[in-house]
């Protein structure tokens, strides 16, 4: 789990862009940066930019707990 972030709830930035694509050297390319949260943290409805269709899908698994957010993206 992530840190706490002042004033934010927990989450995790993510950056989507093509394989070998350098955003400066490629800007007509499409990129897409992000966040995605986790389910059940009561700071959630108190951020002002949670969206809640950005919730990963946490399962466990043994010991372990995964994480799962799938992306569609329509690359035009």
């Amino acid at each position: 789990m992530p840190g706490l972030y002042p004033g934010r709830t927990r989450h995790i930035h993510v950056k989507l862009q093509p394989a070998g694509a350098d955003v400066p050297q490629a800007p007509g390319m499409l990129n897409l940066t992000t966040q995605v949260y986790f389910p059940g943290e009561p700071d959630n409805q108190k951020d002002e930019i949670f969206d809640p269709s950005l919730t990963l899908a946490i399962e466990t698994a043994g010991a372990a707990k995964v994480a799962r957010y799938d992306f569609v993206l329509d690359m035009g």
